[in-house]
């Protein structure tokens, strides 16, 4: 059986990837400061402490993506995970025909996807429930588009504008702090301390229109309707589909992004030399 037609089937139930939790946010990372901190010296460890500690993130990031696709630890058979696991490192052939291969991913993401959509259907029952309780509380209040939000710092008299013309912004930069919870109060995400977090303008909904209207040196709380942040989606382990978000968000400064970087040109004795690519925006 050939490999791809394994990867092309899992991929399709969007399980297989083994990287890091994409951004909550939606956004590119942000760019490197032209003046980064110094790390702090790495411990000395041993041989038998990288193979423990590095066995242990390759499974900790491997199952964190599996339950953002939606898995939970009941559909997950770990005997099995190893040894597919060990057989993938060695280059062996899978132990299982591809038809049966084909079976059990479909009927596993057909599983996956029923629970969802429940989940999905109770979250959205739960936030629109949340929204109207919390909508008629003293100081809070509701746009148009059905932000909600409460100022609990004022700020200055400084606003974001926009480019002229209805030009799409790809050129300011919003420094926050901020720190966000679901309606159960649980926390998903949170700013660095004592660091405000560089945004673009390429952010969920709700997330957007707070940035373009609060001003510099406000601290709002936000209550985001799921249409205004992931909708249907999940994103990641800890928001699920339908889910209503709540933020703290303090705009600290907006500026200016930073410009990318430009080659120098190299003269016909100099060899050229290497130069970083731009960040992106």
């Amino acid at each position: 059986m050939k490999k791809n037609t394994i990867t092309s089937t899992i991929g399709a139930l969007g399980l297989a990837s083994l990287v890091g939790v994409s951004s909550l946010f939606a956004q590119d990372a942000p760019a490197t400061p032209a003046t980064p901190p110094v790390a702090p010296a790495l411990p000395s460890l041993t041989d038998a402490e990288v193979k423990e500690i590095s066995s242990y993130l390759l499974g900790l990031q491997s199952s964190s993506n599996f339950a953002g696709a939606g898995l939970t630890a009941e559909d997950i058979d770990m005997a099995q995970v190893s040894k597919g696991f060990l057989a993938g490192l060695k280059g062996e052939k899978p132990t299982y025909p591809e038809e049966k291969i084909q079976a059990a991913m479909q009927n596993l993401g057909e599983k996956v996807q029923a629970r969802t959509a429940k989940k999905g259907e109770m979250n959205l029952a739960a936030g629109k429930e949340f929204l109207v309780t919390n909508g008629k509380r003293e100081g809070v209040k509701t746009t148009e588009s059905g932000l909600q939000y409460e100022v609990i710092t004022a700020g200055s008299d400084k606003k974001y504008v926009a480019p002229a013309g209805d030009e799409p912004d790809n050129g300011t930069q919003f420094m926050v702090n901020y720190r966000g919870t679901l309606i159960d109060g649980s926390e998903f995400d949170k700013s660095p301390e004592g660091q405000p977090f560089p945004m673009t303008l390429q952010v969920i909904p709700g997330f957007q229109e707070a940035l373009t209207t609060m001003p510099v040196g406000s601290k709002w709380k936000l209550f985001i309707p799921s249409e205004l942040a992931y909708g249907e989606r999940a994103a990641g382990p800890k928001i699920g589909a339908n889910s209503t978000l709540i933020f703290e968000l303090e705009l600290v400064e907006i500026k200016a992004a930073p410009a990318p970087v430009t080659p120098e040109k190299a003269s016909a004795v100099t060899p050229p030399v290497p130069v970083p690519a731009a960040p992106k925006k």
